[in-house]
């Protein structure tokens, strides 16, 4: 791709007839070339690294591909852990990201520089990064310690968004992946992004799987507690291990995470894998014709406790 071109985290990527080989999830930098080497597709079971090269057109709506779909479960499977993010300025000359979303590069590159070159050439830029930070920081200290203190001191506003779907719409036990547009807001910034949750309809109270696992652990917060239905449950898509998508596997009747295969009931109850809690229940109400609202939250990682980050 020799024209400029901008990355959109979310849009969908396709094959060389046109078919849904899944959406863009995140972008590979090779950091000692400074050169954008692949790109990151969420697909059914996993997230795939598609090189660069076999991507033949990236628009602002989607990236078509010149790959067959048979072919995704060749490419290697991206490991977060393997990696790290950085901001959007880290991207070279043509290539931009859209504000608010993180590339991903490979730590230090030393299959390309040797271990003792890019160490140095990270602790030499880590160390001009905090000097010129701290020159920064020095000189707009005062106007913008007010914000930073009133900002510190904000609470978390929750915001309830209809999900544009009916309980009556949704199949029993059957959990439906549902998408919808939203804003993320950091500072002065507000940012659009693409973000989904598990619906899962229940036959009643008396079904065994209505109460969400985290609950009866104990887990919710009152807002969570006060805001739940024995007809329906609403877990986070995001994996309380590593941030991964966990999948649901029809035939198993399971929810598998395919980054470090952690499996979860459709209550979300933890069954086996490293991860420390179950999958997150969010607040939801249902309206008298059905229609479902939410309050999209998210949670650290990693931990025990359902910690809110957001």
């Amino acid at each position: 791709m020799d024209k400029e071109v901008t990355y959109r985290v979310g849009i969908p990527v396709t094959g060389m007839r046109g078919e849904s080989l899944g959406r863009l999830e995140k972008v590979l930098l090779m950091e000692s070339r400074h050169q954008v080497t692949a790109l990151v597709v969420r697909a059914l079971d996993s997230m795939h690294i598609v090189p660069l090269e076999r991507v033949a057109e990236l628009t602002a709506s989607d990236v078509r591909t010149n790959i067959a779909p048979s072919e995704m479960q060749g490419f290697p499977v991206f490991d977060p852990t393997q990696y790290e993010e950085v901001p959007p300025w880290f991207f070279p000359p043509g290539h931009h990201i859209e504000l608010g979303a993180l590339v991903t590069i490979k730590p230090f590159d030393v299959r390309e520089q040797g271990e003792d070159e890019a160490m140095t050439r990270r602790a030499f830029m880590g160390r001009s990064v905090a000097i010129l930070a701290a020159a920064i920081g020095v000189s707009l200290l005062v106007p913008i310690g007010g914000y930073i203190m009133a900002a510190a001191t904000t609470p978390v506003k929750d915001s309830w968004l209809d999900l544009g779907v009916r309980l009556q719409d949704l199949p029993v036990d059957e959990p439906v992946s549902h998408p919808f547009h939203a804003f993320s807001v950091s500072g002065w910034m507000r940012v659009s992004e693409e973000r989904s949750v598990w619906l899962i309809r229940h036959s009643g109270a008396s079904d065994p799987l209505s109460e969400p696992e985290d609950k009866i652990l104990g887990l919710d917060s009152a807002s969570e507690l006060s805001n739940s239905d024995p007809r329906l449950t609403v877990l986070s898509p995001i994996c309380p291990h590593l941030g991964c998508e966990p999948q649901w596997h029809k035939g198993q009747k399971l929810f598998i995470c395919p980054c470090h295969h952690s499996i979860y009931q459709l209550n979300g109850k933890r069954v086996s894998g490293p991860a420390p809690r179950p999958m997150d229940q969010l607040p939801v109400r249902i309206a008298p014709d059905g229609s479902i609202s939410v309050i999209y939250e998210q949670f650290a990682i990693g931990i025990a406790a359902k910690k809110r980050l957001a």
